[in-house]
């Protein structure tokens, strides 16, 4: 038995919403048990998450949180997602130095490569003794493109992913603290100019009623 991680894109994309609702009343087959199920969209180049269940141990249907999918969902629709887009899969492959070839073949690359705008995806977590079944279910739904992953790699490439958006979210507060402090910098630094320069102003201004004092006490010693 695999764990696998599916993804599924329809040429009829009301697909997704049809197989997720027949998939609550279907999820264990002969050859395979879906755990977790979601629906997601890809919106100007951000894939959103629409809908979803997870079945829980005792097989009741409940919403999809937490999870291999409600974690995968959470670092594509987020900010990493949303700054690298399809990238974000090589580049999370290239951390972990993978080949290029298996650096390509990334759950979060291949979801943003394969999703085009507002284009709806199934992604799937199911347990598998053979993978023919659960693919001819999807086929009949007139499918496009069914990739499967193994689910150890996809929580590992989660993982990584989770690291690298820790590290963003550290240099973006790095950035704006710095931002800030230079802000800071600067109105300190003209407080100081507008000091000094009133200091300079009062003193020109003594200097010279000092000179004309003076002026005055010469003018009065020659008489």
């Amino acid at each position: 038995m695999e764990n696998n991680v599916l993804l599924a894109v329809f040429k009829n994309q009301l697909s997704a919403y049809e197989v997720l609702n027949d998939i609550k009343s279907n999820f264990i087959g002969k050859n395979y048990v879906i755990t977790e199920a979601a629906v997601v969209k890809k919106e100007s180049g951000k894939v959103v998450f629409k809908e979803g269940f997870k079945v829980s141990s005792d097989g009741n249907i409940g919403f999809l949180s937490g999870g291999l999918l409600g974690a995968f969902v959470g670092i594509i629709g987020g900010p990493l997602g949303i700054l690298l887009g399809g990238s974000l899969g090589a580049l999370i492959g290239g951390n972990r130095g993978n080949s290029s070839d298996q650096v390509k073949s990334g759950i979060l690359s291949d979801t943003t490569k394969y999703l085009t705008d507002n284009n709806f995806g199934l992604v799937l977590l199911a347990t598998e003794e053979a993978n023919s079944e659960l693919d001819n279910y999807l086929k009949k739904y007139d499918e496009e493109v069914i990739l499967r992953k193994d689910a150890n790699t996809v929580q590992k490439e989660i993982e990584v992913a989770k690291e690298y958006e820790k590290e963003l979210y550290k240099t973006a507060a790095y950035d704006e603290f710095k931002k800030k402090a230079n802000e800071e910098t600067d109105k300190f630094k003209n407080r100081v100019d507008d000091v000094l320069s009133d200091l300079k102003d009062k003193f020109e201004e003594a200097d010279k009623r000092l000179k004309l004092e003076v002026a005055k006490l010469r003018q009065r010693l020659k008489k």
